[in-house]
């Protein structure tokens, strides 16, 4: 579980990068309102679509920049994209524009000037590769931020950082001792937001080693965030504490701060916050079943990050080391003849580079494809097992309590309610999560899935189902398209309110293209957990899913395999 990112370098960058997005543009008002639109999208996340028109624009204005010579200016607008990128997920797309505003700074002969967007630039590339994982290269660009780093402010940041990278590898000793080496330097910055996170972080990686004193600076945090009405660091804090509790057995604790949660949850409106109520809330009550899932489904998740492989740092690595290589080759007074065999010699090691770069890439392509389908196949047994598991276990031991209280006279009906909400709700995971036949005809399989969700208010139409070759489709795309499909339809009944549902079916050369379509309520289109489900499912065979809704006009889905 990855505990707190801070990244208050980038607040850094908002000081730097808004007199350049306005100061600049002062002439043009329009330009100027639609920088701090841009701006305040990447900066807010409230609008996927205006952030993805927010890249648009500023990718223009550093290459006009470019145009004009004026290389830190566009550095500026590409650390900011890298900013938003990463705010939305997208950590390799992040890592890329990082480096490519590194690069520009680099061209800059005056290094004093650079400094601090490189400190900035290197700690947020450690926390693109914390989250992709790879926590070797992470500490590398911590380290690089340190060594360049002049504010203690910015120092405490970064060192939570690193005590970070410890904690998800579960080295909480090494965590606690990181940030211990650094506590009385931290108790005196003025910035509470990152003395909080500190305090914070360094009271739960204790706690994790009983150390006594874990407890003590848990509230010294939520004091510092209660002051300040901080709701984001509030949420850590109630959920550092709630866990605290947890593995302490004080449940009656735990509950009361997970109550918190809930309700921090609700006023930051996040899929994020209410993801981590939900885990937190499993973890208290403390089912077998779901602590498997959990785990499961996390090791899934860390395995697709490890078979990821990206080479934006180490091909800048490499050109920082032959940078310095030419600057010490410049100060030796070599021959005309020293020198064409080093210019043979360097073609030659390109030349062997760039084709076992080549042969690299072939070969993890291949080894990526492989290993997806043994995921999806691997998920699907999952599911199928938890699916069985919950309904022979844990429904049908709900149905037996509920048998004998039915027979008691003085149990009060709402917990009976209760339990028949909590039997109906584990028969409906069952269900979605069975075995899926697919030896037999695979459209009225189809069909008598989207069947099952008609109601008297509810109606289902389909269109070209029985028209397409389903036999060209392996049984891997099978089970992830029938998973899709089944998504969209729960998805539709939870939270559409449509009365009108229409799927139409194409045959589009060697490809199927499906149209979803229904009257619901619609929504804004922010991604949650059941939405990202169907990209990630779609994206391991290959296809692709686009989603199209907004508020009161219904919900639209394209899908092509």
């Amino acid at each position: 579980m990855k505990q707190n990112t801070f990244s208050l370098l980038f607040y850094c960058l908002i000081t730097f990068i808004l007199p350049i997005i306005f100061g600049y543009s002062a002439h043009a008002q329009q330009s100027a309102d639609s920088s701090l639109i841009y701006y305040n999208s990447i900066t807010e996340l409230k609008d996927i679509k205006l952030t993805s028109h927010a890249f648009d624009y500023f990718k223009r204005k550093a290459e006009n920049a470019l145009n004009d010579n004026e290389i830190k200016k566009a550095a500026y607008y590409y650390e900011l994209i890298a900013l938003g990128e990463f705010k939305i997920g997208f950590y390799y797309e992040s890592e890329t524009t990082a480096i490519k505003a590194l690069r520009l700074l680099d061209k800059i002969e005056n290094e004093k000037h650079v400094l601090t967007p490189k400190e900035r630039l290197y700690n947020h590339l450690g926390m693109v590769y914390r989250h992709v994982e790879d926590f070797e290269n992470s500490n590398t660009y911590y380290k690089k931020a340190l060594n360049l780093n002049t504010d203690l402010s910015n120092k405490i940041a970064i060192i939570t950082n690193v005590g970070n990278n410890y904690a998800d590898q579960e080295n909480y000793k090494a965590a606690v001792a990181t940030l211990l080496e650094f506590y009385n330097q931290a108790l005196t910055i003025n910035n509470d937001q990152i003395k909080s996170v500190f305090l914070d972080n360094l009271g739960y990686y204790k706690s994790k080693i009983n150390d006594s004193s874990a407890l003590t600076n848990l509230n010294e945090s939520l004091k510092l965030n209660r002051n300040n009405k901080d709701l984001t660091r509030l949420f850590s804090n109630y959920r550092h504490l709630s866990l605290y509790y947890i593995d302490r057995n004080q449940k009656n604790k735990a509950l009361r701060y997970l109550k918190k949660m809930d309700s921090m949850s609700n006023l930051l409106q996040s899929p994020k916050f209410e993801l981590e109520t939900l885990k937190t809330a499993l973890k208290l009550e403390d089912n077998p079943i779901f602590k498997s899932y959990l785990t499961l489904s996390d090791s899934i998740k860390s395995d697709n990050l490890a078979q990821e492989n990206k080479f934006a740092a180490i091909q800048y690595n490499v050109e920082q080391k032959e940078k310095l290589l030419q600057k010490q080759t410049h100060t030796l007074e070599v021959s005309e003849l020293e020198k064409e065999k080093e210019k043979n010699l360097k073609l030659l090691y390109l030349s062997l580079g760039a084709l076992i770069t080549v042969i690299s890439l072939a070969s993890i392509s291949i080894i990526k494809i492989r290993h997806k389908k043994d995921k999806v196949q691997e998920v699907y047994l999952t599911e199928t097992r938890i699916s069985k598991k919950v309904h022979d276990e844990v429904a049908n031991d709900v149905y037996q309590v509920m048998t004998v209280l039915q027979n008691q006279n003085d149990v009060n009906e709402n917990i009976l309610d209760d339990l028949e909400a909590i039997y109906l709700k584990t028969r409906d995971i069952s269900k979605e999560n069975s075995t899926i036949n697919i030896s037999n005809n695979y459209a009225q399989l189809l069909e008598d899935l989207f069947t099952s969700y008609k109601t008297n208010s509810v109606n289902v139409f389909t269109r070209g189902l029985n028209n397409i070759d389903w036999n060209k489709l392996d049984k891997i795309k099978k089970i992830t398209l029938y998973r899709v499909l089944q998504e969209l339809m729960v998805n539709m009944k939870k939270h559409s309110k449509a009365s009108n549902v229409a799927l139409t079916f194409n045959q589009l050369n060697n490809h199927i293209q499906i149209n979803y379509a229904d009257n619901g309520q619609g929504s804004s289109l922010k991604k949650g957990s059941g939405l990202s489900n169907m990209e990630n499912r779609i994206q391991t065979i290959r296809g692709t899913i686009i989603f199209d809704t907004e508020l009161n006009k219904g919900f639209k889905a394209k899908i092509k395999v």
